[in-house]
């Protein structure tokens, strides 16, 4: 039975007092432990300090297997370069936008890269096809590939929980294309957001040139699905330490030293993405302007300790304490010390009664993937003799924002308005709290921690998640073979840009390469051999023409034949009126999109966006689409949207016409079709009255073809048929 393998960079273990690891729970942990699974899970992780600290590894090693637990070492040199340097200092200010505190550095980069092929090789070691494969988090962005490339047939899954920064941000990251790629090496993306997941979007579109669907997309043949997960909070954990005789000790001891004091409470790790300085100056602003209430009100901020070995970090904590000190010292009495900040951890019993016992949790992270404090504290408030109500103020940067509709929400950045937000919601009614409380406990119940987990892993339970590219292109080589030994006539019908020839940036530049005409020619010598391509004529005959290929041009429109070397229409009753209704339209897209230009064709016209701004050319052409189809709905023509271009054409030319016409007169008895785009999609659909016909999909993007691959696969493809045919 498939095992899902859980990969993050660190483990949930911890070792007790006789140096013994054991399994925790809480957070991610506790989620994929709830999640459901057919088969066993095993953990795959680092395991938090340099192999060179580690006594014996091998026995630490058989430990962990015993709990499920594959372990993966790394270097001290690794630690710094792969988890302090680039996972730390590149990209986590990078995926959240803070690109005045990111570092960039080669020696962390290759480290980074280094780390992630050991992932990859502890999960190879156990992993088996069919597996689900579940890796979190930005620590691995490059290993999804490399676990692609090193077993085509797991099933891989990626969750990012941190936000995903627009494409202008990436693409300052030298290895953005790296990272993108690497992402792609996943059958599921999941973000916790929607704004995250159209970061991503646009990135692939700006830096890899790849368009999407909504929620997918295709990349070598293989179809990704992108999907919008927002996690959930340990919801069974903090229910079962609200159970607790230490959470009943903790509140007590708590309500009794409040008193009647309203307590607002802020919980983070601290870490400069979450705004603590920015609270300190509203909680100054609030208290200058709020004279009366100096006495009335505990401050009490938990910030646990982050990263305490990275200089930055040791600052932020230093600023941090000097302000708490600066405003007790400005507005503390002698009745009361208006802020307490507690720099530590609290286990969920204690936090639990801090959250059930504040009157106003201010969560206001400058940016957030999501927040769990805001989700832990609704949930933690329940209508029990000491508990209070309260209310949520929630910085609109935080993924948890587009969740919780009931909380204040507040810019960080604006201190005035988060003061008077702390006004405002410590004068609501306990009716008013309670309220707005309960109309969010109810979402957090169907979406907790567990019912995200399965949700994501529900996927894979459909056995067309994972659809990789066909690898059945060496069994077709062989029917062919075979089919031609005896006696049989074979026909090619191969498209040309994308097909033949990569894209290039201005299509004037795509000319044959210099392996493309000796290629063609030892396959012309072994089977008959046609040239179907949207291009011009005058720019086939020019590369190919006299040289016993068949040549069709414009996609249909005309052809040279071997037999009739003379060009000549394919239909000679075509009717091209409609081109004049058209032309306008497109020349007023052109006119308004930089970059863009229009190519008339005999029975074709098609706008060409390939050098214009990737995401306004896309945005452009599906303005286009939507126009010109009501506009041509009682016209003889199609429209279709392909690789960087829209196009309307004659109903009444195809290639796959065109191909079917030279099926008949070549006699042909097995046939193969090539191409890349909606064009070729005619040739793939026809079913022609022969004993074989074979279609070949190059690229990226849904097809009818039966068998898919890359441009390179494709070459491949052709020079292994060219060496095993006989002349």
């Amino acid at each position: 039975m498939p095992k899902t393998i859980l990969v993050s960079n660190r483990l949930p273990i911890r070792i007790n007092s006789e140096g013994i690891p054991e399994r925790t729970t809480g957070g991610l942990a506790s989620a994929l432990e709830a999640a459901e699974t057919k088969g066993p899970k095993l953990w795959v992780g680092w395991t938090g300090g340099p192999e060179e600290e580690i006594d014996d590894r091998a026995a630490l090693t058989t430990q962990l297997r015993s709990l499920d637990i594959e372990p993966v070492f790394l270097s001290q040199a690794e630690v710094d370069g792969f988890y302090e340097g680039y996972s730390n200092s590149t990209l986590w200010p990078i995926l959240h936008g803070m690109l005045e505190r990111t570092q960039f550095n080669q020696e962390s980069e290759r480290l980074y890269r280094q780390a992630n092929e050991k992932f990859a090789e502890a999960i190879v070691a156990i992993a088996e096809d069919d597996d689900i494969v579940w890796i979190h988090d930005y620590h691995l962005f490059f290993l999804p590939a490399m676990l692609r490339k090193k077993m085509p047939g797991l099933r891989i899954g990626f969750f990012l929980h941190t936000p995903f920064p627009s494409s202008d941000i990436l693409r300052t990251l030298p290895a953005k294309r790296e990272l993108l790629l690497g992402l792609l090496g996943a059958d599921l993306i999941g973000f916790h957001t929607y704004n995250n997941l159209r970061h991503f979007r646009s990135s692939l579109l700006r830096v890899l040139g790849i368009e999407t669907e909504h929620d997918s997309l295709y990349h070598l043949g293989r179809k990704h699905q992108l999907g919008v997960f927002p996690i959930g909070h340990n919801r069974k954990g903090f229910h079962e330490a609200m159970a607790t005789d230490t959470f009943f000790a903790a509140q007590t001891e708590l309500a009794e030293n409040l008193g009647e004091r309203k307590l607002v409470l802020n919980v983070e790790r601290l870490d400069y993405t979450k705004g603590v300085p920015q609270k300190l100056d509203a909680i100054r602003h609030f208290l200058e302007s709020n004279p009366d209430q100096r006495d009335k009100i505990m401050f009490l901020i938990i910030a646990v300790p982050s990263r305490q070995n990275v200089e930055e970090y040791a600052d932020l904590t230093e600023q941090v304490q000097r302000e708490v000190g600066a405003i007790n010292g400005d507005f503390g009495t002698v009745k009361n010390v208006p802020v307490h900040f507690l720099h530590r951890g609290f286990p969920p019993e204690e936090l639990a009664a801090f959250y059930s016992l504040a009157d106003v949790c201010l969560v206001t992270p400058l940016i957030d993937g999501m927040n769990l404090v805001a989700k832990e504290f609704i949930d933690c408030k329940k209508k029990t003799p000491l508990t209070r109500p309260g209310v949520l103020i929630l910085s609109e940067f935080a993924g948890a924002a587009a969740e919780m509709s009931h909380a204040y929400l507040v810019n960080p950045y604006a201190i005035q308005e988060v003061s008077e937000a702390l006004t405002e919601c410590l004068a609501l009614s306990a009716e008013e709290m309670w309220s707005r409380t309960e109309a969010m406990q109810n979402h957090l119940a169907k979406n907790d921690a567990g019912i995200w987990a399965n949700r994501f892993l529900t996927f894979f339970d459909d056995p067309a998640s994972s659809s990789g590219p066909t690898r059945g292109l060496a069994r077709v080589e062989r029917s062919l073979k075979e089919s031609q030994l005896c006696g049989k006539r074979l026909s090619l019908f191969l498209d040309y840009d994308g097909t033949l020839r990569e894209f290039t940036k201005r299509p004037q530049d795509a000319v044959p390469d210099a392996g493309l005409l000796p290629l063609l020619h030892r396959l012309r010598e072994k089977a008959d051999l046609s040239i179907v391509s949207g291009r011009p004529k005058e720019f086939l005959e020019q590369h190919f023409g006299g040289q016993g290929f068949n040549l069709v041009a414009e996609h249909g429109y005309r052809w040279s034949r071997v037999d009739h070397p003379s060009w000549a229409l394919t239909n000679p009753h075509v009717d091209v009126s409609w081109k004049e209704l058209i032309l306008p339209q497109l020349e007023q897209i052109a006119d308004l999109t930089p970059g863009s230009h229009i190519e008339e064709k005999q029975s074709a016209l098609v706008w060409h966006y390939r050098s214009a701004d990737p995401e306004f050319g896309l945005w452009q052409a599906r303005r286009l689409l939507v126009e010109l189809t009501e506009l041509s709905a009682s016209l003889p023509v199609s429209v279709h949207h392909g690789k960087m271009i829209v196009e309307v054409a004659s109903q009444q030319v195809n290639k796959g016409r065109a191909m079917q016409a030279l099926i008949h007169s070549l006699g042909s008895e097995v046939a193969l079709a090539a191409g890349d785009d909606q064009t070729d999609e005619s040739m793939f659909s026809s079913e022609p009255s022969i004993e074989q016909f074979h279609t070949i999909h190059i690229g990226d993007s849904n097809t009818r073809a039966s068998h898919v691959t890359t441009f390179d696969g494709f070459r491949t493809f052709l020079e292994n048929l060219a060496d095993s045919l006989h002349s």
